[in-house]
């Protein structure tokens, strides 16, 4: 009984670290916010374990909200990289990326690349994230002409909370 309450336990440890634990997306705008996400693991020496949306870009509609706790989205596929060479085109619904995965399991979220958009318009570009990530320097808090972007997090037990507010 022991072992397998151990087991249990160490099962729910990982689900929780997935990604870091869940990014949120709140766009208190009227403009549309697409966005591209990367995460990485910070401990990993060169830039190379990380894995970035490739197509496509999350939407996320002017007074919208999302919540992500995993790359199994429907429909996307990422950009892996654990070595020098080029990244690997995987589908969010590959195993190793689904919570409890390899790659999920040694990633936090870490930046986020995107752009407004106005009646399908484009506007304003920028990139906001985790500050301690230096393989893609952004700052935490962007401002444009439409809206101000801020990145954060916030931890309630094991797990960490990434926001990307929009306001």
């Amino acid at each position: 009984m022991k072992k397998y309450l151990t087991m249990i336990g160490l099962v729910s440890l990982s689900f929780a670290y997935a990604q870091g634990g869940p990014l949120v997306i709140n766009n208190y705008t009227s403009y549309d916010f697409h966005t591209r996400v990367t995460a990485a693991n910070l401990a990993t020496p060169g830039c190379y374990f990380y894995v970035a949306l490739d197509n496509p870009e999350l939407v996320i509609p002017g007074g919208g909200s999302s919540t992500y706790n995993s790359y199994n989205i429907p429909g996307t596929s990422w950009k892996v990289s654990t070595s020098p060479s080029p990244a690997t085109l995987r589908l969010g619904s590959h195993p190793s990326l689904a919570l409890g995965g390899a790659i999920s399991n040694n990633t936090k979220w870490v930046v986020s690349q995107f752009q407004f958009y106005q009646s399908g318009t484009p506007l304003s570009v920028g990139a906001v994230g985790d500050t301690s990530y230096t393989c893609e320097p952004v700052p935490n808090i962007f401002i444009t002409p439409q809206a101000s972007v801020e990145w954060f997090t916030v931890t309630s037990g094991s797990t960490t909370y990434t926001y990307l507010q929009i306001y």
